[in-house]
């Protein structure tokens, strides 16, 4: 993904994966909650679905169980490989979230799982989904927000954190907009971040390598205190592209 972590030992977070555990799945909601997005985006066999940032390649696996034609974007070249329990990477493309290689209204859907708040230019990630989406395409986000935005800047000043660009609801909301997307479903799936951290803490005693990307400049204590200040929740997003005709690059479109 698109990181603004980016130190050569990634939290647990930022990877998607069980600290020195790179087989594992780690993330709220796992593929329980793709389900979702995918079902509720009404998302079917044929459909061309990008997914941001898809770092091993588990939901774009499980997308292609459903005959989905899936694509996993994601800046590490190294991402692909088979697991022995998994399915083939229909295809993966070394690539910016800010800089799509597909052509305008492309594509059926775009899925950002954990990615979009590390990514370091969320408005131009926004514009480019909203290029290569087809009018009526759907967004698909999960990602940490803050059900207490007024505490913002304490997440704000952790730099080096993953959490550090943590989602706040009402800015994303007007950032849609602005980028030509209608709000169709927003869910809270706190429950499942809480359940996340729990099993992280009863496998390694502790909640450090979960959200630090640099130890050296915030703590796991900075970092608990700031999450506890916005308290830290999770949320499902569903958004459909809209515009009728947008200026991208100079050229307009349908």
């Amino acid at each position: 993904m698109n990181s603004l972590c980016t130190p050569p030992d990634q939290s647990a977070y930022a990877t998607g994966r069980m600290a020195r555990e790179g087989d594992r799945l780690f993330r709220p909601g796992g593929l329980e909650l793709t389900a979702r997005a995918v079902a509720l985006a009404s998302l079917g066999a044929g459909a061309t679905v990008l997914d941001l940032g898809c770092g091993s390649g588990d939901s774009v696996r499980y997308l292609c169980t459903l005959g989905i034609d899936a694509i996993g974007i994601d800046l590490r070249s190294g991402i692909g490989k088979e697991p022995e329990h998994g399915l083939p990477l229909r295809a993966h493309v070394v690539a910016r979230a800010e800089d799509l290689p597909f052509p305008d209204g492309s594509v059926d859907g775009v899925l950002a799982e954990c990615s979009l708040s590390v990514m370091q230019d969320r408005e131009c990630v926004l514009t480019e989904c909203s290029r290569v989406l087809r009018n009526g395409g759907h967004l698909m986000i999960t990602d940490l927000y803050a059900r207490q935005p007024d505490a913002i800047a304490q997440v704000r000043a952790l730099k080096r954190s993953c959490v550090s660009g943590m989602i706040v609801r009402e800015e994303l909301e007007a950032a849609l907009a602005r980028h030509g997307f209608t709000l169709d479903h927003w869910e809270d799936h706190s429950q499942a971040l809480r359940e996340c951290a729990a099993r992280f803490i009863l496998e390694h005693g502790s909640l450090q390598g979960l959200w630090n990307c640099d130890a050296e400049t915030a703590s796991t204590e900075d970092i608990s205190g700031a999450m506890r200040a916005v308290r830290a929740g999770y949320f499902l997003l569903i958004a459909t592209r809209n515009r009728r005709s947008q200026r991208h690059k100079g050229t307009d479109y349908e």
